[in-house]
Parts: C-alpha cells; structure tokens; sequence
C-alpha cells in the first residue's frame, strides 16, 4: 500500500490489482447521457477533475459552504474539507493522496475519489477503466444503488511461533508507541513537592521505561519516542506510531497554579483528543501544549492536513477507539493511584493533533499535591502505574483483535 500512495504522490493513478500506471491528461466520461473528454489537472500534484464538466454527464451535484464541499453523487453526500487529504462519508474518513480544492471558482476533486472509490460505492452502476482512462455506465442504464464504502482491511502480522505474544495467547503482533512527555531543555512542570532536582521530564521517561518493559515481556513490540533525556517536537511524536502501529500512549504529570486549596487536588486522568468540554481539560492541554515553545517551529498550523481530523474528530473511527482505549487505561489506573479517580477527558492536545491511530494522553498525578508526587517520584509507584497503563493496553488490544479477526473472518 505505500508503493501505491508513493505512486499517487508522484502524480501515477492506481488502477486494478494496485498496479500504478500514468495520471491521464484526460479521462473520457461516457453515460446514457452522453460522451465527454473531461481534462485531469495536476496543478497541486495530484490529479483532480472539474466538477462542472462532470456534472453534465454524471449525477453529481455539489455546494461549497466555507471550508466544506458536499459533493453528492446519485444522491449520497460526500464531504471534502478544502485543500485537505480526506473526506467523509457515512460517518467514516477516508484517506486521499491530494484533497478536493477551488480554483477560478471551480470546484476540482481527486480523481482517486471518483476513479477508486465511486465504482467501489456503486459497484452495480459505474466503472473506471485506468488503461482506457475511461468512468462509465457498467450497462448504460446505471443501476445507482449504494453498497456500504469501507476503508481498506487493516495490516496485521502473526505473532512468530514461539514468541512472547504467542505465549499470551495474542492472535496478532502488535505494535505500541510510548511517549515519556517532555525531555531536554523541555523540563516539563517542576512540581512543588517532586524531589530536589526531580522534573516531569524524568518522572516521565521512568514510567514509560517500565511501561515499554511490561509490554515487551506480554510480547507487545514498543517503539519509544524518547529513550533519553532529549527533546522531541511535539508533532514527530505521534506519526511515529505508523502503518504497523496499533496505538500510542504518552505520559505525563500534571500541575496547578498557586492558588485556595491547589495542593489538596490529586488523581489519574486520561485523555483522548476532541474539543474541551471543560475549562480543566483544556487548562490542561494548554499547559502540555506550552511545550512548543521549546522547539524550533513554534507556530501550531490550524490549516494543515491533518487539522481535518482535529475539526471533525466525531466521524473519526480513530476517535471511539481512543476513547475504548482511554476507557480501559484510566480503569486500571485509577485501582493503584493513590489520589482520586478522575475519569476519562478530551482536550486538543497538540501532540494528540497528528495521530493516525487511537492515541491518548495519561495524566498520572498532581506534582503539587504531596501524595501524588511521592508516588510518582517511587520507584513502587512508577511500577505499579506502568503495570496498570499496561494492563489497560493489552485489555483495548485484545478487544481489537476480537473486532479485526471477525471481520476478517479470522
């Protein structure tokens, strides 16, 4: 699959079998209608196609609201979020090499939309030949009913015979990344009652070490993105959980401001990425986030690509996976945290912004309150939350593959 997304980038079509083969100057759109030559633009390094011309042959209507296109054809919508690499269709995101945009007030969309994806949704009524560069009526008399659009089966590999995952009964190998939050000239938050010299950054990398132990002796592979005291941007730390990734996890420790009874608050949190709800969730995400200041780019991008999964996380099957996968870590948690219990929370966390996977966020206890740090700044109470985060990893995962291994028939 990233031959065939490479392929696309570099302006080839992908035509049956994932075989690449030249974007066309133009395809030939021939219904009952008619026949047409519609021109391929490739001005932004994808090919697209001309709305209008489409519509004079196809049932294709389409409005532009804002940032939003709906385009709708035979009647089923589709959303494009302008200039970006996705749409949206029946409550799922799908994934484009180059997204749909305007131009000389035109509306240009993929042709990997129109070319891939509309024969898969109608099967019974229209094809594309990518050899011919020819979109047309299956019989001429197009039977426009929709089947369900699915995104392509997930990668996965089995566990060598032998291995650790074998042994703890896993049906898939599986991959984790583990992020220790902050690190290098990004301390993180001192914490009041952390020991002399003690940072967020160290407390974090100490769990996380354990963590990645844990995983590794259950047979999960872990990749960490920080294994030392260095700095990592924010948005390298995410895509690092890729193709083969399964899911990513950063850790953190959380803090208050001087202020009546801050001391006295304590507890485990998780968060997966979505609006703020409250003001505490997006104080803490505000807070995390203050570790853009270290780095050398320091501007967040409100309109890059991936901006589209932040604004309309809701249509996201990556967004209730979080959320299981927060579900069953704050559980575990939360049994051996000494402080309160204080539930799952969304926020925008800008190093939640780029995952491609289920992601969350772990807050593991307060470093003003003096209970929470003690426990966090042990040795024991490192250990018992890398267990818990742990435990909660291998619950979400195999639940997954419980949900990949029957739909695959497996």
């Amino acid at each position: 699959m990233t031959a065939v997304l490479l392929a696309l980038a570099l302006g080839l079509h992908v035509g049956p079998g994932d075989l690449a083969v030249p974007a066309p100057t133009a395809i030939v759109v021939a219904t009952a209608r008619g026949q047409a030559i519609v021109p391929v633009s490739v001005d932004r390094g994808h090919p697209v196609l001309p709305v209008s011309q489409l519509s004079n042959l196809l049932p294709i209507t389409s409005e532009v609201n804002g940032e939003w296109a709906t385009v709708e054809f035979a009647d089923v919508p589709f959303r494009f979020l302008l200039n970006a690499p996705v749409y949206e269709h029946g409550g799922t995101i799908f994934p484009l090499v180059g997204g749909a945009y305007e131009a000389r007030d035109t509306l240009f969309v993929p042709l990997q939309w129109l070319s891939n994806d509309i024969p898969r949704l109608f099967s019974e009524g229209f094809r594309y030949d990518p050899y011919a560069a020819r979109f047309e009526d299956a019989r001429f008399t197009p039977v426009a009913t929709a089947v369900p659009l699915r995104p392509p089966a997930p990668y996965y590999r089995q566990p060598a015979p032998g291995s650790a995952a074998e042994r703890n009964g896993f049906r898939i190998q599986h991959r984790v990344v583990v992020d220790a939050g902050h690190g290098g000239r990004d301390p993180g938050n001192p914490g009041k009652y952390l020991p002399r010299g003690v940072n967020e950054k160290h407390v974090t990398l100490a769990i996380a070490r354990r963590l990645r132990d844990r995983l590794e002796a259950q047979g999960v592979e872990v990749l960490m993105t920080r294994d030392h005291d260095v700095l990592v941007d924010l948005r390298q730390r995410a895509p690092m959980c890729n193709d083969e990734c399964d899911l990513f996890v950063s850790i953190h420790v959380n803090s208050l401001a001087r202020s009546q009874g801050y001391e006295n608050v304590s507890g485990f949190e998780t968060y997966f990425l979505h609006d703020a709800r409250t003001a505490e969730a997006e104080r803490v995400a505000n807070m995390e986030n203050d570790a853009i200041r270290y780095e050398t780019e320091t501007e967040l991008e409100d309109d890059d690509p991936m901006s589209f999964i932040i604004k309309d996380l809701h249509t996201n099957e990556y967004l209730r996976q979080s959320a299981l996968l927060a579900d069953a870590v704050q559980s575990r948690g939360a049994r051996v945290h000494p402080g309160r219990n204080r539930g799952v929370s969304q926020a925008r966390f800008a190093v939640l912004g780029a995952a491609l996977r289920p992601a969350v966020l772990v807050e593991t206890g307060f470093s003003t309150n003096r209970g929470d740090a003690a426990f966090l700044s042990s040795a024991t109470g490192q250990q018992r939350l890398a267990e818990a985060i742990a435990e909660g990893v291998v619950v979400y995962l195999r639940q997954y593959e419980d949900k990949i291994l029957a739909g695959a028939g497996g």
